[in-house]
């Protein structure tokens, strides 16, 4: 009977595949880099995942349910959402200052590489936004009815134009190697949920 692959070996490897990829993107990525790092050989590495794009596919996997445990829950479940939006741009600025402006959200950058080449890339990163948006708007939308936030424009636009002051930042800090860029952001998204017409 052959052997099951190990739980823990798997985490490594994914652990340290979101690593590079991370920092070198996934197409300068190579298995025996990934290998390397897990200080195994490359026949272990290929036992436990079939493919490059399997582990790339794996680890966009579980880069999405931490995003959306650890940030994006979190952001829509209080009652003050312009409070959390505040937060969130805060947060990614201290996060920036202390790495250096260095990897960015590893979805965005999967998204940037691999949408035009590669469909299963496209399509989780794609569903990855949708929910975020989906979430985003549906807190939107009570805190409207709560008449907390501007009923102007749609929920939907507003969580849009939210996640693209966000993505648009990271892209800014990384590019100019400026965290400060979240802060401005921050403020501009704060004056786009609440300003009146």
């Amino acid at each position: 009977m052959a052997r099951k692959p190990d739980p823990k070996t798997r985490e490594k490897i994914l652990d340290e595949a979101e690593h590079l990829i991370h920092l070198r993107g996934y197409h300068l990525t190579t298995m025996e880099d990934i290998a390397g790092r897990c200080k195994m050989t490359k026949a272990n590495l290929f036992y436990h995942f079939p493919s490059k794009e399997n582990i790339g596919l794996s680890v966009l996997d579980a880069k999405i349910a931490d995003y959306q445990k650890r940030r994006i829950e979190p952001l829509c479940a209080g009652d003050d959402i312009v409070a959390a939006i505040d937060e969130l741009f805060e947060r990614a600025a201290s996060h920036y200052e202390n790495n250096g402006c260095r990897a960015g959200c590893l979805v965005a950058n999967i998204a940037l590489e691999m949408s035009d080449v590669n469909s299963l890339f496209r399509e989780k990163a794609s569903a990855f936004f949708s929910a975020w948006t989906r979430k985003l708007s549906q807190s939107f939308a009570c805190a409207q009815k709560k008449r907390l936030l501007r009923d102007d424009l749609s929920p939907l636009a507003l969580a849009e134009a939210i996640i693209s002051l966000y993505e648009g930042a990271a892209l800014l800090a990384r590019t100019h190697k400026d965290p400060i860029v979240f802060r401005r952001m921050g403020k501009l998204a704060k004056i786009v949920l609440t300003q009146k017409r």
